[in-house]
């Protein structure tokens, strides 16, 4: 039993070397094949057919004959034939099955890599995830049902995680993951909380992932999940674009649906992207309406079919804020005279 298991293992052995040769010279045993298969069928056409008919006749004659099929394949008439039908049944036909199995190989491995979050992301203009808590299903479904191309990083790959959206396995603040997950070709990242731990401690895992994110690109768009209002300065600091707390968003909804009955349908409505209601959008006011009435721009956005509810602009002191310190003016006068940049937020059909 012993030397019968040795001998099996030697085999495998064998076997894994002879795998890694072949895929280290994958290119010549193409390249090899290709000339005998070319070349045969040169032959075919010069010694078979006498240059009679097309060389494309003969390519197909050789081809069929490498699975045994064919006129040519039963029947060669010359002697140069019958040897080019012996070299293609052993050479040809093992050279094909070697580069079949070598194609399989590696797409199978590419997917097994794709599906462990080890191969790299191939979007641009996407958005990343950075972790994952039980929100990031919901930030998904709404990210996908705008359209959005999406990126998770995350240590493990979520249960949930549908087949088109990539996944990076490993810590969003390592460099090589995020180059991995395409952040210098990323529009926007979402840096979520981590939920274990203390609130503190959550929030300095998140806030060191954002000078990661940012160093790595500081173009996108950074939206960061805090769990406590009083580390916001040390995010400014990362130069994060805009900060969430879940919780005090939370409970501001929850005690609104309270004091107004019925209005939570609404707001689902306009905070969901994913059904066939209304979300919100913010849209850049365009330099022909600089200095005029803000009812203008107002008024093309009815006439597509938007409903205006407000603005968003930069503070007069620091015009260079980033967007999201930009002050708010909701139901603002039509006459307000638009002072760029400036951004419409509207109600807009999903």
């Amino acid at each position: 039993m012993s030397a019968r298991f040795m001998k099996m293992v030697k085999g495998v052995r064998r076997g894994k070397a002879i795998a890694r040769k072949i895929g280290k010279h994958f290119l010549w045993v193409v390249l090899g094949f290709g000339a005998l298969l070319f070349g045969s069928a040169y032959l075919v056409w010069h010694q078979e057919q006498n240059f009679q008919g097309s060389y494309v006749n003969a390519l197909w004659s050789v081809l069929f004959t490498l699975i045994g099929q064919g006129e040519f394949a039963t029947n060669p008439r010359t002697f140069s034939g019958r040897l080019i039908v012996f070299v293609l049944s052993i050479v040809g036909v093992a050279l094909l099955g070697v580069i079949f199995s070598e194609i399989m190989q590696r797409l199978m491995a590419s997917k097994l890599r794709e599906l462990m979050g080890m191969s790299r992301c191939k979007y641009a203009g996407h958005t990343l995830i950075c972790g994952w808590n039980e929100r990031g299903r919901l930030i998904l479904r709404e990210l996908l049902a705008a359209g959005k191309q999406v990126a998770v990083i995350a240590s493990e790959r979520p249960s949930s995680l549908a087949n088109d959206v990539y996944f990076a396995a490993g810590s969003p603040a390592d460099e090589e993951v995020l180059s991995r997950a395409g952040v210098t070709d990323a529009a926007a990242a979402i840096i979520l909380s981590n939920p274990s731990g203390s609130p503190d401690d959550a929030d300095a895992k998140t806030i060191l992932t954002a000078l990661a994110v940012e160093s790595a690109n500081h173009e996108l768009y950074s939206v960061i999940e805090l769990a406590n209002p009083d580390n916001e300065r040390h995010a400014r600091l990362a130069k994060v674009d805009d900060i969430i707390y879940c919780d005090s968003l939370i409970a501001e909804i929850t005690a609104t649906c309270a004091v107004h009955a019925g209005i939570s349908v609404f707001m689902r409505d306009i905070l969901c992207a994913s059904d066939q209601g209304h979300r919100f959008a913010a849209f850049n006011i365009s330099d022909e309406f600089g200095g005029k009435p803000l009812g203008d721009f107002f008024k093309r956005l009815r006439k597509d079919g938007h409903l205006p509810v407000g603005v968003i602009a930069p503070p007069k002191d620091n015009p260079q804020a980033p967007v999201g310190l930009w002050l708010s003016q909701i139901n603002p006068k039509e006459d307000l005279t638009v002072a760029l940049p400036m951004k419409a937020v509207c109600i807009v059909k999903n």
